[in-house]
């Protein structure tokens, strides 16, 4: 019988000694050249690590250490020259037996709760709007709102210092001018923490305008293009479409908010020092003065640790109630 000449396409391919075991699509191919990236990188990985190392021990000096150190170091009596003495749960309970412990707790909680309103409100806005403005007037909008940022915080506290003084700043000076009421500002004790709130008003050029502002650009445009179909309104797609999908960024920014309402006392510091009486004190500041004006630093570690507690819980908290519903 004579062989056929002609053997299957198939066969050939089978048979051939270049194209053996190659698979349709060339996939052992990309197998194969894969293979010699993969060692490259597993021979790169110890130089990654190396390089990495002084980093990481950066990282662990200055930024872990203390912080256990901290952690630690409210169980000690320290006055910072000599040797520290272990006195157990006695300077926690000597902060939270203090007179002005329930004052600190009420002023800290309300400069907390009205920072997330103001950064929800303003900036989620702010995003909004910026957004759904043409594109070339967007990005000038966006700029002009982020410059502000880059500014060093102890300008925007002096700025405010001048606009708030009674009698001779410029909000009383406008106010005068419309005759409308014009408190001390921050010499009244009820107006004090108030005041607070007030600096950086309008409140937009923050880090939470750009993490909202960044979510909104990139939602999907399917879902967008649909509720415009449907002709929504405004108001509709904000809150049935916009809110549900960014739930991941409000989650960031309600953390980031309250975190840095409770650590950030240095306005209250430089423009009331807790004052008038106790109508600003907050235990951020509490803890500066024990630590860096009294010598108690054990004392100080000791605030430092309720409040690293404090925002741990508040972290869960808002983390638990504000994922994503996936039902």
């Amino acid at each position: 019988m004579i062989a056929d000449r002609n053997p299957p396409r198939g066969a050939a391919l089978a048979t051939s000694p270049a194209l053996a075991g190659i698979a349709p699509g060339g996939t052992v191919a990309a197998a194969a050249g894969a293979r010699p990236r993969r060692r490259r990188r597993t021979r790169y990985r110890p130089i990654m690590g190396v390089l990495l190392l002084p980093s990481l021990l950066l990282i662990g000096v200055f930024s872990y250490y203390p912080a256990v150190r901290s952690l630690i170091g409210g169980f000690y009596a320290w006055n910072g020259f000599s040797p520290p003495s272990y006195v157990g749960l006695s300077q926690f309970r000597q902060y939270i037996q203090s007179p002005t412990f329930s004052a600190e707790v009420t002023h800290v909680a309300i400069l907390v709760v009205g920072s997330i309103a103001i950064t929800l409100v303003s900036q989620f806005t702010a995003a909004e709007i910026v957004t759904h403005l043409p594109k070339r007037v967007g990005q000038v909008v966006k700029y002009v709102l982020v410059l502000p940022i880059v500014f060093p915080p102890l300008v925007l506290i002096e700025v405010w210092d001048y606009l708030l003084q009674p009698g001779s700043g410029l909000i009383d000076r406008i106010a005068k001018g419309l005759g409308l009421p014009h408190p001390a500002w921050l010499s009244d004790p009820h107006t004090a923490l108030l005041s607070i709130l007030l600096i950086g008003f309008p409140w937009i050029s923050n880090l939470g305008f750009l993490v909202f502002l960044g979510g909104l650009q990139n939602l999907p445009r399917d879902i967008t293009d649909a509720a415009r179909v449907d002709g929504t309104s405004i108001w509709q797609r904000t809150f049935r479409v916009d809110v549900p999908l960014l739930m991941p960024q409000f989650r960031i920014v309600v953390v980031l908010s309250g975190i840095f309402a409770v650590q950030n006392f240095i306005p209250i510091l430089l423009l009331t020092n807790g004052g008038p009486g106790t109508a600003t004190l907050v235990p951020g500041l509490d803890m500066y003065q024990a630590a860096f004006q009294n010598d108690q630093y054990g004392y100080g570690m000791a605030i430092g640790t309720l409040l690293f507690l404090a925002m741990l819980i508040f972290t869960i908290v808002v983390m638990r109630a504000l994922r994503p519903r996936t039902r």
